[in-house]
């Protein structure tokens, strides 16, 4: 986690820290939620930091806490968690009936001695009481939470779980004001704790102004929503791995299943879906690398600048976007094609305890979280409404109209000795503009109450116009021919007509060992 805030990888430094992510994700205890939350209290932090307004006090706090955050030193290094979710709300917050208070110290009138945190450092001045009803990371080391103010708005809080005993004459620790209630029973992500949490003068810190908790706890969720789209694509990038490694070695009907065009047909498919939601949340990381302002080598820079599709002040808009559309995607393509992936080994897919490296049903129960945790598919949807809809909106489409334009212009630009190369170019600009016009066109037509209504048809809209850009750059880049194979049969599905499927039977069964195995199948007899 603490990859994402060194200075040293520059812009660079999330893309860093996202690969290592989507290869860490299928094989941790689901220790990526507490990742992610502590990433985004990190940032959070780092942000008030940043503020000139910042009282001394919480400065020396906050940047002790966000030292530990970021820490790689197992001593000191914390994780934290994030208490949003109430009984009365669930993901509309504005329900929240968790209460904070400013608290006098009575150590001012000598009656009491100030309690500290484990680190020394004094106790928030905040007084927190409430339920917290689904709150994950419960053994983490700090927390950020919302609570209302005395006037009913909404503030965000930062605390540490632990403090110094009360007890007078003692050096022990004791909760800060947290009583579990609860564990939770859940589908998957056994492994980590989500209870439920009695907040009894819990003592913590405000973060941001008063009243502006949704605006600063928004900072945390374009993190974790990264961060669960990453968790999506590393559990289903491992789906697949298992998938094509069984295929190898089972033998159906007396021959191997990647000597079976079906099979191999449908890990095609599969991957075909996987690769551009991939893609997708590698360029969301991309971007917020530099959108957080990180300066990068001039030799990183001039790498940069060579495949960015955006130019830097366009980067924010593009963000904004991709993040809900990458979090919503990636969950509901993971978890369909885990499921897949599972089919796939047949009865032993099934299984959970044979051989943890085939464990693909526990990769399934887990991942079925993604689509709900941090917001829902609809929760999202309504988010890229309101993206493209709102004040930001016109710069927004903008932004993508000018992506789009320069990406068909490349490929109706490219010059190759083969006309086929032409054509597929000229076939995939062709099909991209009219969908990106159509799109276009409906989110001006329709108003922001109608578009609420086709939330999830414009978002799988936009999805598809941002994937069909990255794909086919990708593929154009180098030439690779399983990328241009799964571009082509990204684009060609998307209208309506699948081109690869007029191709002769040998040909197709060839290309799908090529999209799934980076290689072509030896010809086979039987075919």
């Amino acid at each position: 986690m603490a990859i994402g805030h060194d200075q040293t990888y520059g812009r660079h430094a999330r893309t860093y820290q996202f690969v290592k992510y989507h290869i860490w994700a299928p094989w941790n205890a689901f220790v990526t939620c507490p990742s992610a939350m502590t990433d985004g209290g990190a940032q959070l932090l780092k942000l008030q930091l940043a503020k000139n307004d910042l009282d001394d006090e919480r400065r020396a706090v906050f940047g002790d806490y966000y030292r530990r955050l970021t820490s790689q030193n197992p001593e000191q290094a914390w994780t934290s968690g994030q208490w949003m979710t109430e009984r009365p709300g669930g993901s509309d917050v504005r329900a929240t009936e968790t209460q904070a208070s400013n608290r006098v110290s009575a150590s001012s009138t000598g009656s009491e001695t100030q309690q500290m945190d484990i680190t020394g450092k004094p106790l928030g001045p905040i007084s927190i009481t409430g339920f917290k009803w689904f709150s994950s990371a419960t053994d983490a080391n700090a927390t950020v939470l919302l609570a209302k103010e005395p006037d009913g708005s909404l503030s965000s809080f930062f605390a540490p779980m632990r403090r110094t005993s009360s007890s007078i004459g003692t050096t022990d620790t004791e909760l800060n004001g947290v009583q579990i209630q609860r564990l939770k029973s859940k589908l998957g992500t056994h492994a980590l704790p989500t209870a439920e949490l009695v907040l009894t003068d819990m003592r913590a810190w405000r973060v941001g102004k008063p009243g502006q908790g949704v605006k600063e706890i928004s900072t945390i969720l374009n993190i974790t929503r990264l961060h669960t789209a990453m968790t999506a694509v590393g559990l289903l990038g491992r789906g697949l791995a298992v998938a094509r490694a069984f295929a190898k070695v089972r033998r159906a009907h007396n021959r191997l299943l990647m000597d079976t065009p079906v099979h191999v047909h449908t890990l095609a498919e599969l991957h075909v879906e996987y690769r551009p939601v991939m893609f997708l949340t590698y360029y969301t990381a991309a971007l917020l690398g530099v959108c957080e302002g990180q300066q990068a080598s001039s030799t990183n820079k001039s790498l940069c600048e060579q495949s960015r599709l955006v130019p830097d002040e366009a980067a924010p808009l593009i963000l904004r976007l991709l993040t809900p559309l990458a979090k919503m995607t990636a969950a509901k393509v993971s978890i369909a094609g885990l499921a897949e992936c599972m089919e796939s080994l047949g009865g032993l897919g099934y299984l959970e305890n044979e051989d943890p490296a085939l464990n693909i049903a526990r990769l399934f129960r887990d991942a079925n979280v993604l689509s709900i945790w941090e917001g829902t598919t609809n929760i999202m949807a309504d988010d890229v409404i309101r993206i493209v809809k709102g004040s930001g909106g016109p710069a927004t489409l903008t932004a993508l109209d000018s992506m789009v334009s320069s990406a068909t212009a490349r490929w109706r630009s490219i010059s190759e000795t083969s006309s086929g190369s032409r054509k597929l170019c000229q076939a995939w600009a062709d099909q991209l503009g009219i969908v990106w016009t159509d799109v276009r066109c409906n989110i001006d037509l329709f108003s922001k109450e109608e578009l609420l209504l086709r939330g999830r048809i414009l978002a799988k809209e936009l999805t598809w116009v941002i994937c069909s850009v990255l794909l086919a750059e990708d593929a154009l880049s180098d030439g690779d021919a399983a990328a241009v194979e799964v571009c082509d049969r990204w684009i060609s599905k998307r209208g309506g007509h699948e081109l690869f499927g007029l191709k002769a039977a040998p040909t197709s069964a060839e290309l799908d060992h090529l999209v799934v195995y980076g290689t072509y199948a030896r010809v086979m007899a039987q075919l």
